[in-house]
Order: C-alpha cells, then structure tokens, then sequence
C-alpha cells in the first residue's frame, strides 16, 4: 500500500473545539500537478476513490473517549460526521458514548449537573434538616403552608428516585406575575439533586440531557412554548411513570430508531393553563403574590455553603433510607382521584419515614391541594366566601358563631345546612376549617341578630379579611 493511502487517525479532540474531528484534507493544485499523469492507461491514485482501510479498535476508542468529555451541545454537532467516520450506526455510537461516559464520570467535577458528595456521617436527625428547608421556603416565598409542605417533600424525592415509580411534576403556577414563580423554582433547584435549569428548551435536547445525565429538570416560563411544542409534552408526559419512560425517535439518514428513557424529576413554571394531561401528572404549587407588609428574603442572599450543607445530609440520608422509604405504605386519601392519589404516594411515602408530625402534614396538603387542582374552589375556599356573603348581608363587623352558623344555613342556595349526609354544618367544623387560614374565634361582646348586646365567642370581621384578600380576589 502506497504512503498516500495510508490512514491517519484523528486527532485528539479538545471539548473547546465546535468541529472536534478532522476533516479529511483536500489535495491543493500543486500537488494534483505532482501525482496527475498525461498517461491515460495509469490514472492517478491519489485522485480516484480508494477502499480506506478500517481504523483500529484503540483509535477508536481514543475517539468515543474523547467525544464523551465534550459539553452536550459539541456533541451533538459533532455525533453524525463521527458515527459515519467510524462506519457505525447512530444507535450503536449513542451506546458507545454513553458507556465511555459512565466509565469516565462524565460531570461529577463540571457540565451540565453537578454530583453531590454524600455527607461522611450519617444524619441522625433528619426532621431537623426538613423543617430547615421548610424555614427557607416561608422565608423566600408568599404562599400557603400546604404548598410549603408540599414543596419540602418534593425537595426530597428527588433525592430518593429509586423508591418510586411515580415522579409527581411540580407544576409552580400563580394568577398573575410577580408571584415568585421564578423565585421558588431556583431555591428548590439549590436543594435537589443534580439540578439542571433551563427556559424554551428544545424537545431534543430535553430527552438527550436527561438521558445523559438523570437530572433533576427546571423548566422556566413553560407557558411561552409548552403549548405549542409537542415534543416537549411528549418527553414531560412519559417521563411521569418508570413504567412508561421510553421514547423513540428516528434519526440519521439511515431513520435509525433510538430510545431514550426520560424517567426523571422535573418541575415547571409559569402563569397560565397548561394541557390536561400534564395537570393530571402534576403537583400544583400555587403562589400568591406578597402583600404590602410582608417581607420576604432575596435568594441571591442565601448561602451557598448552607444549601451545600443540606444537599449533602441529603444525599446521606437517602442513600441510608432509600429501601425504608420504598417499603413504606401509607394510607392514601381516598376522596381524591386515583391520579393524585398517585402523585401524592411518593411524598407520603417520605412523610411516613420523617415522622406522624409531616405525615399529618402532608396528608392535609395533598387534601387541600389536591381541591385547589380542580375545576371547583376547595370546600375551604367556598366557606370563606360564604362568610364573606353573611357579613355583608348583616351589616357589622362581628358575628357570635351561632350567628354566623345561622346565616350560612339560612340560605338555600348554600351547601352548609345538609352538609353531614343531609344535617348543618357544625361550629366545630367551621372552627376547624377557619384555622386552616390562621382564623379563630375570640370573647366579644357585640348585637345579635335581634339587636340585643350580647356577649360570647364570635369572629371579626378585621380577623377575616387578610383570608378575603388572599383567596377570594
């Protein structure tokens, strides 16, 4: 074989380079000159096509190990030319890269997802380390504490993957901007595992990534495009269920059939309806926007070394529970749907382990919640506004209980007087639901309905009106 058919290997490849393989070099004018002969009985060898030999196994690999330290989207610029370099399909190349990658640990140290180093010594109180967690949210963000809750225990699925099959979506919505959406999508992403942020990501690009690196997904102002971005939906929707996680694209000019499985956490973002299909695999985190006297904390201002801290207890603590966590079976609200039902079974299955205090919590939570998801306002929320009506329609600002319960059966049009299987509501029960918005009753002396000044324990109207603000406007 003469030198000029000789094959050189590529290149090393440097990660900082968008064309990471060399380009077979072209034969200049001179030297067409020096191999091109006038003798038409011997054509040129170096201008006629040649069978090229075959690359060795080692320069093969060499290759594959160095396309696997290259950020994703060099990557993908690079994967087609280098699959047919190496005369192999797009599947069998996306393998090889895969496996060089978990050999090398692509990440760990940087790219797209950083790995946390579990703590060296075990978390032997780990409902501290929650209600931490807990304290951070109600510092940053105006919301409910059932969202608060709900968001906690989320944190910590995320570090707990292996004991689920079902990866509730946390859907972070609110009425209007400026209600911190943003703000509690970064802090839940400086608290999960392997967090990865993005916005107007595209449906290639989200099925590769979490194939490549298992992340916990971040998705901003999904509103702006999820609607009109069918894979994006597609990759969200399978990757709600292992069960379900696999999806097939075609690729390449050969239409080679690829599967990626796209089973991760991944919460959204944004300010309107999102389609029927990820509601119904989602966790509605809803926000309100903060009032006038509320303060709240900046998340630029919160310590790196604190999050740290936390993530790596974290890692800890999953890793020494993950079995205890996947064996735990907790009783599952049964007036809710069997979607959130599903939803909710991680989360109560965290809640079990961290005590009966968070079980109760989360039970509350998913119940609330899980009203708010719906079509119709919660139980909750329609008491208020019925209140709101009995207030208005007596004219004060204090009402004995007995009172306020009489009003709110008087009227037909309301559910109060046969709600217990046809029997009024109870001041109990309205005592019990009120708390739910920090409301309670107090010792007053006020009018009655017929005038007369009386005195016992009754509601203001002044104690009642930050819940009107809140939920009913």
């Amino acid at each position: 074989m003469s030198k000029n058919n000789k094959v050189t290997p590529p290149e090393a490849i440097d990660e900082r380079s968008v064309d990471p393989i060399k380009k077979p070099s072209i034969l200049q004018d001179a030297k067409l000159s020096e191999t091109t002969t006038d003798d038409i009985d011997q054509p040129s060898l170096d201008i006629l096509p040649q069978n090229v030999p075959k690359i060795s196994s080692e320069e093969a690999k060499a290759i594959i190990n160095n396309i696997a330290k290259l950020p994703e989207l060099d990557y993908q610029l690079a994967r087609i030319d280098t699959a047919k370099f190496l005369n192999v399909t797009l599947k069998a190349f996306d393998q090889l890269v895969k496996s060089a990658r978990n050999k090398l640990d692509v990440g760990k140290d940087e790219g797209l997802v950083v790995y946390t180093q579990p703590s060296s010594e075990p978390v032997l109180n780990i409902a501290l380390i929650v209600s931490l967690i807990y304290q951070i949210i109600e510092d940053h963000i105006a919301c409910t504490d059932a969202v608060r809750v709900a968001a906690t225990l989320w944190i910590l699925m995320t570090w707990l993957i292996p004991a689920s099959d079902i990866l509730p979506i946390a859907w972070i919505n609110a009425p209007e901007k400026r209600c911190g959406k943003s703000t509690l999508l970064k802090l839940m992403s400086r608290l999960s595992k392997k967090s990865l942020s993005t916005s107007n990501i595209t449906g290639p690009a989200l099925f590769r990534c979490i194939e490549a690196y298992e992340p916990t997904l971040f998705i901003d102002e999904v509103d702006t495009f999820l609607n009109d971005d069918e894979g994006i939906r597609g990759v969200l929707n399978a990757g709600h269920s292992r069960d379900g996680s696999n999806i097939t694209r075609c690729f390449g000019d050969d239409h080679q059939l690829i599967t990626f499985n796209v089973y991760s956490a991944k919460a959204i973002s944004g300010i309107g309806k999102i389609p029927d299909t990820l509601i119904d695999r989602s966790i509605s985190l809803t926000l309100r926007r903060k009032m006038k006297n509320e303060t709240k904390k900046r998340v630029r201002d919160l310590s790196v070394d604190t999050t740290n801290k936390i993530q790596s207890q974290l890692a800890r603590w999953s890793n020494d529970n993950m079995a205890a966590v996947k064996a735990a079976k907790p009783v599952l609200p049964t007036y809710i749907n069997d979607r959130a039902q599903d939803n909710w079974e991680i989360l109560l299955k965290i809640a079990m382990i961290l005590g009966d205090d968070w079980l109760e919590k989360a039970h509350n939570a998913c119940i609330e919640i899980s009203g708010i998801e719906s079509d119709e306002p919660s139980l909750n929320e329609q008491l208020l506004a019925d209140i709101e009506i009995v207030f208005n329609l007596y004219g004060t600002n204090r009402l004995l209980s007995r009172d306020l319960l009489a009003g709110l059966c008087r009227d037909p049009e309301m559910i109060w007087s046969t709600l217990n299987h046809g029997k009024p509501i109870t001041l109990h029960q309205i005592a019990k639901r009120l708390s739910e918005f920090k409301i309670s009753s107090k010792d007053m002396r006020t009018l009655d309905l017929r005038g007369k000044e009386v005195r016992g324990k009754g509601y203001d109207i002044n104690d009642l009106n930050d819940a009107f603000t809140r939920y009913l406007s």
